[in-house]
């Protein structure tokens, strides 16, 4: 790493993934993105992905050795770091940054809100609405957040898989009450851009591909007894795709936003911010895409400007402040979520991050959630300490409940 970074901006380290993943080189252009083979909600890695697969720590390159040292580091503190090597071109990037322009600002606002809006998400069992997919306005009033949403979800698809979730829920009718369908719809796409429909499908293939070349470095970054535990955990991954768009704060709410910031508000206070409150991500696995826009996304890290892990209870909280983690051209920016944590029994970092968008044009960000399988049981590995009488909890109750939580029963004007 070389110059430390500026007062308030963090100094993410990078790391190369491309030892783990490598893909043709033909895959430079537009015009071999489309691909054939892959299912439409991008279950499965992408056919032309190569993904090594070192199945102990000395079949390790020296390559694969110095990203999975990296990656060891950079989960513990500060748990968000940049992704390169990743073979996903440049232009792909900002080809899917366009499509979430396109769909949020293209046209007369008649235009653009008619077309959101014919794809608003719905409850459970009105017209398509599953209560997680489709588009979401702002709703700053009863969330305390500016922006607006456009959600893709892995598809339970095909018969095997839509008896085995029957079944599922069916051993277990009480977990869940009242949110029968959540999440067992079909993704919605715009009219407006149609591109979205033909290019997101493959785009997420691709990121699913990465993302298991990412697991498989983490498995032995921790040193796990098996190095191939959470490419199993996240083999049939219930993905999540989110396109965001923050429009221009109102001036009165620029003008809060930007003096809670300055005070340095505590967590309790924090969640009265408007952009998108402080939180940690409850998956596996974010890989965020976000245009050029800078000093958005806020990272709250322990230990001040030097990162010090070592300070622990009230003095390393004492020191804890929000960072900018800025992007980097071509890299993702990437953080591990609450089932890692889990995981690792607290080892690995969760982070905190939140969205203070302030200036004047329209933001766009668009994260990847790579995530465990529905039904995967999480609790902490003997690793790290873990016993069969842990806490454990299935990734499904965690997703329904944070889904349910966050917009499912709030929502009131649909």
């Amino acid at each position: 790493m070389s110059n430390p970074p500026d007062k308030g901006q963090l100094n993410l380290p990078a790391i190369d993934i491309s030892s783990f993943i490598s893909w043709p080189s033909t895959e430079d252009g537009l015009a071999n993105f489309h691909i054939p083979n892959t299912t439409q909600n991008g279950h499965g890695n992408h056919p032309e992905a190569h993904l090594p697969k070192p199945t102990t720590a000395k079949d390790l390159t020296p390559a694969q050795r110095t990203t999975v040292t990296a990656l060891r580091a950079a989960v513990r503190h500060p748990g968000f770091f940049y992704l390169t090597g990743h073979g996903v071109s440049r232009e792909l990037m900002q080809r899917v940054l366009e499509l979430g322009r396109q769909f949020y600002t293209a046209g007369d606002y008649a235009a653009v809100q008619k077309r959101k809006r014919a794809i608003a998400r719905r409850p459970c069992g009105d017209k398509y609405g599953d209560g997680a997919r489709g588009w979401q306005d702002v709703d700053a009033i009863s969330r305390n957040d500016w922006h607006e949403a456009l959600d893709f979800y892995a598809e339970i698809d095909g018969a095997d898989q839509v008896a085995a979730h029957r079944a599922f829920k069916a051993s277990r009718p009480d977990v869940w009450p009242g949110v029968d369908g959540l999440l067992e719809g079909r993704n919605l796409y715009p009219d407006h851009p149609a591109a979205m429909r033909d290019l997101l499908p493959d785009y997420v293939a691709r990121l699913c591909s990465v993302g298991e070349a990412v697991m498989r470095a983490l498995g032995f970054a921790l040193e796990l007894r098996d190095p191939e535990f959470f490419v199993g955990a996240t083999q049939d991954s219930f993905w999540c795709l989110r396109m965001l768009g923050y429009p221009p704060l109102p001036p009165a709410f620029r003008k809060k936003e930007e003096a809670e910031e300055e005070e340095e508000e505590d967590d309790e206070e924090d969640e009265e911010i408007v952009g998108c409150g402080a939180h940690s991500d409850y998956g596996c696995l974010t890989m965020l895409l976000t245009d050029e826009t800078p000093g958005a996304l806020k990272v709250r890290v322990a230990g001040g400007e030097d990162g010090n892990q070592e300070q622990q209870g009230e003095a390393k909280k004492a020191k804890e402040q929000w960072v900018d983690a800025d992007p980097l051209p071509g890299a993702y920016v990437v953080n591990i979520g609450d089932m890692v944590e889990q995981w690792t029994g607290g080892w690995a970092t969760s982070t905190v991050h939140k969205v203070l968008h302030t200036g004047d044009d329209y933001r766009i960000s668009v994260p990847f959630f790579y995530e465990p399988a529905k039904h995967v049981v999480v609790r902490r590995l003997p690793e790290f300490g873990g016993t069969d009488a842990d806490p454990e909890v299935r990734y499904w109750d965690h997703l329904v409940s944070k889904i349910d939580g966050s917009f499912f029963r709030k929502r009131t004007s649909w």
